[in-house]
């Protein structure tokens, strides 16, 4: 696959979801491991659906997770490309106007169904004599397109469930214009992968059908068929599919829980596959292990647990300068000992917020911690100059004088400085504070 290019063709309708990011992920690794191109195409023909709110947001969420794509398109700008396509087809008799209304199309369906017959349109517009239909048009009555199968089975190679069968016979008649002229999926999307030179797209199986219709659609316009992939959709842990409206699915929550954006490609690119889960740190040496091949035709369960653990293993690994990067620090406190100190005690980024603000405002709440053995804590704190051995000196004293040892020991401790029951060592823990806040602290200030 030398310089492949792929698209992925999101509609701006809802917010991007784990699901979605997977299909824009796989794109992006089978054109990185090419050295190819990575199109982004928003397909927001239909405008009453499609919200600017949500392609700025989908641009974000693919930065975010640092799926750059070399080009962008918007397919409302692009509708005389799509005119030109439909007047090619209409010259050569494979588009035709249909006149039915929703509710005639909609009794017509369910009389199939009762009769368990497939629900497949019954072509009735083709039966209209070229003076029906001026007649039609002359009163007033807009007509619908619909593209005309030849009711033959596609064959293709599929990179991932390999050989493929779309009996078309099977297939309405898709509709590719509305009547208000607004253009359906089908072909704006073949027009623009012709155009954009599109050599691999890889999507979600729920697209096989539409497959088999455009690669008529790509033969009807003497244009090159690419080559297919067809991915196993993604469902939560209790099997529901994702949904554009399922917000707790979405990039944005992830992004607010503080994931690390390597953790949720780690888990996109390898559920659903032959191998293994583990965490990578770069999309980089994500692109050097992944193999669209390893892809299954199960469902891939996404889970929350596995993805937390993948983060907090990214997380507690990374050096200084890495974890800087993704961390902007208004307070100046997040430095080299800092991260040192707090890194293995972090699964989220946003949790390296919550340290700062610790060692930064007072801490408040009661935890019932005894009044005198604060006291004799303060009487026994150490002056600076502190080490890491202050720590054990500290409270080995404090040991003696209140004979107590284990969590009744240090518990009471932990909670004064930090208000948590768990986090870093207090031995390193004390000297990123100091003196004078591990005082206030003890005095509840």
């Amino acid at each position: 696959m030398n310089n492949s290019i792929t698209r992925f063709a999101p509609s701006p309708s809802g917010l991007l979801h784990v699901g979605n990011a997977r299909t824009a992920l796989l794109n992006f690794l089978v054109s990185k491991r090419s050295n190819g191109k990575f199109i982004l195409r928003i397909d927001d023909t239909d405008q009453e659906r499609s919200k600017n709110k949500y392609i700025d947001s989908i641009k974000e969420n693919l930065n975010w997770l640092g799926l750059k794509y070399d080009e962008c398109y918007q397919q409302s700008n692009r509708i005389k490309l799509y005119d030109e396509a439909f007047d090619i087809l209409k010259a050569k008799g494979l588009i035709y106007p249909c006149f039915e209304t929703p509710d005639e199309l909609d009794k017509k369906r369910k009389r199939l169904i009762t009769r368990r017959m497939p629900p497949v349109y019954d072509r009735a517009a083709l039966k209209l004599e070229q003076d029906e239909i001026k007649s039609l048009l002359d009163s007033g009555k807009k007509p619908y397109w619909r593209f005309k199968l030849s009711s033959k089975k596609v064959k293709f190679e599929d990179l991932i469930r390999g050989d493929i069968n779309v009996d078309l016979a099977a297939q309405s008649d898709p509709v590719i214009k509305r009547e208000d002229g607004n253009y359906l999926y089908n072909l704006p999307s073949v027009v623009d992968d012709i155009d954009m030179s599109i050599t691999h797209i890889i999507r979600g199986e729920d697209h096989i059908t539409n497959s088999g219709i455009q690669i008529e659609i790509f033969n009807a316009l003497d244009a090159n068929i690419p080559i297919f992939g067809h991915n196993s959709l993604l469902v939560s842990e209790n099997g529901e599919p994702f949904s554009k409206r399922n917000a707790a699915a979405s990039i944005e929550q992830l992004k607010e829980k503080g994931i690390d954006p390597n953790a949720v490609n780690s888990l996109n690119a390898s559920i659903g596959s032959s191998v293994d889960i583990e965490a990578y740190e770069s999309l980089d040496l994500l692109a050097d292990k992944f193999e669209i091949s390893s892809l299954s035709k199960s469902p891939a369960r996404y889970s929350n647990n596995q993805l937390d653990k993948l983060n907090s293993q990214l997380i507690s690994n990374y050096n200084f300068d890495q974890i800087s990067q993704l961390i902007k620090d208004k307070n100046n406190i997040f430095d080299e000992e800092f991260w040192d100190c707090i890194k293995q005690n972090i699964s989220t980024l946003s949790e390296v917020s919550d340290w700062i603000r610790i060692l930064n405002e007072p801490i408040k709440g009661d935890f019932n911690v005894e009044e005198n053995f604060l006291i004799v804590a303060q009487d026994l704190l150490p002056n600076e100059p502190w080490d890491l051995k202050t720590w054990d000196e500290w409270i080995s004293k404090l040991k003696e004088k209140t004979q107590k040892k284990g969590k009744e020991l240090f518990m009471p401790i932990r909670l004064v400085l930090t208000g948590k029951k768990n986090g870093p060592e207090l031995n390193k823990l004390i000297l990123l504070m100091g003196y004078n806040k591990v005082m206030d602290r003890l005095k509840r200030k």
